[in-house]
């Protein structure tokens, strides 16, 4: 454990954020915001941990965190869903928490309405499909329950374009303008769309070197585009039947 918290790290931008609400007189809403962004990268940390998945990095910024691992593409979809609410699970988790020391007069009501109204801004932001937060990885498991991973990734990231210019839009309307942020999440998505290339390579050359959880065996396929997360697939050549292991050799390697 002492060993993933050495992993965390807080931004500069952060500590920037911090220095300028204690001029401001807003020193208690920025802790209780770092402290709900804190605890919901905890609840990211526990799943990843959980199910045995190596930490690199772990980045504490004043709007959120990012969590950056070493893991395979191929997980179980159950587990990536239950990282992505992990957040979610203990910002419930910390709701109660704060109820229970409100309803023992150990917070005052003020504190305890600063914290709702940001734990419950926080959890609606998060389960926003725009990349990178945990709404659009929540789409790209929905999307992989039906779809290729080739086609789930582009549908993620269409979804994703289409879900930060709505955001941005609202703000605009309502007056809540964030250009850091904004700024932030065009230079994920942009992140995201030049990485997929190596995502689909990463994906095939996991399918040769692994031997990955399937729920069900396809045969006769021709499209190597078509291959999801957790089926298995014997392609047609010819007439004969290649697994996909040697069929991605043969083709790409």
């Amino acid at each position: 454990m002492m060993n993933t918290l050495n992993k965390i790290k807080i931004d500069f931008s952060t500590y920037i954020l911090i220095l300028l609400a204690l001029f401001a007189g807003y020193i208690k809403n920025v802790f209780v915001i770092l402290l709900i962004v804190i605890v919901h990268e905890m609840g990211h940390i526990f799943f990843f941990k959980f199910f045995d998945i190596e930490i690199e990095k772990v980045t504490i910024y004043p709007y959120g965190g990012v969590t950056i691992v070493n893991n395979k593409l191929h997980e179980r979809i159950y587990k990536d869903i239950l990282i992505s609410l992990g957040g979610v699970f203990f910002q419930i988790i910390l709701f109660f928490v704060f109820k229970g020391l409100y309803e023992n007069n150990l917070i005052v009501l003020t504190t305890y309405n600063i914290f709702r109204l940001y734990n419950l801004s926080i959890i609606i932001f998060n389960l926003i499909p725009i990349i990178p937060l945990d709404g659009s990885k929540l789409m790209f498991c929905l999307f992989s329950k039906f779809l290729s991973y080739k086609d789930s990734y582009i549908m993620m990231i269409l979804t994703g374009i289409i879900s930060l210019i709505m955001f941005i839009i609202y703000n605009y309307v309502y007056k809540l303008n964030d250009l850091v942020l904004y700024i932030f999440l065009f230079f994920k998505l942009y992140e995201v769309i030049k990485s997929f290339k190596y995502i689909m390579n990463k994906f095939y050359l996991e399918r040769i070197l692994y031997d990955h959880y399937y729920n069900e065996i396809i045969n006769d396929i021709d499209d190597i585009d078509k291959l999801r997360i957790d089926k298995y697939y014997y392609f047609k050549d010819r007439n004969r039947y290649i697994n996909e292991k040697d069929y991605i050799k043969k083709r790409y390697y």
